[in-house]
């Protein structure tokens, strides 16, 4: 679920600078070899905390960067290949080819063809604000935007930087028209405290806008969902 409780501002690394900055100052004033090989040792050991690992970085929209360690869990098998999976069990995902309480009836586009089709959900999607009512803080990242009419896009939680898979499938109907397959879901945890809600309701609003038919997400459509999800 990309979702956490955002902070503020994030925070300066203060003291662990300011012990930086001294292991320098005797590195540059010590002589001999031992103190040397001792102030190389701690710095190795202080340097990422002062700057950050690797491990804590986000996707470049982020809204900043977030300390600590990232848990964004194995990319499931099937996504990001070209198709639209159903969902598992979890009240944490939507899909359009689920049969059961997570169906979400297909996005429909009123003209244009599949390419204008594309050009619509790839202009939605990099108009969305990462940390939105709370959610997705860590930015987001389209992963594959393919001719076929398929489109993979990754997006990220803030502090914990767990990710959530979104694809899209533009499936012409009938003449310029057609349906557009949508699936939203968490890698990790049961529920999703309503972020893939969130995050499909934005995007399906911005389109709509376009003149698309994407429905909402509400309680009467998704009844657990929401009341598990509260």
């Amino acid at each position: 679920m990309a979702t956490d409780r955002m902070p503020k501002e994030a925070k300066p690394c203060h003291g662990r600078c300011f012990r930086l900055i001294l292991l320098l100052s005797i590195a540059c004033s010590g002589n001999g070899h031992v103190q040397r090989s001792w102030v190389q040792r701690r710095m190795l050991a202080v340097l990422p905390l002062a700057i950050g690992s690797p491990s804590a970085m986000a996707f470049e929209n982020r809204i900043f960067l977030a300390k600590g360690p990232k848990t964004p869990g194995p990319q499931p098998a099937g996504v990001g290949k070209g198709q639209i999976q159903e969902c598992g069990v979890a009240p944490n995902c939507f899909s359009s080819t689920s049969s059961d309480e997570h169906y979400l009836k297909p996005w429909s586009y009123p003209s244009g063809g599949k390419a204008q089709a594309m050009a619509d959900l790839e202009k939605v999607i990099k108009l969305y604000p990462p940390g939105q009512q709370d959610v997705d803080g860590g930015g987001f990242q389209i992963q594959n935007l393919d001719e076929k009419g398929y489109v993979y896009v990754q997006f990220e939680s803030l502090k914990r930087g767990y990710i959530d898979d979104v694809e899209f499938l533009v499936k012409p109907t009938n003449g310029d028209s057609g349906e557009v397959l949508v699936r939203s879901a968490s890698r990790l945890g049961y529920l999703d405290l309503g972020v893939n809600a969130k995050r499909l309701n934005w995007l399906s609003q911005k389109l709509r806008d376009l003149g698309w038919t994407a429905p909402k997400i509400t309680a009467e459509l998704f009844p657990r969902y929401v009341s598990e999800n509260r």
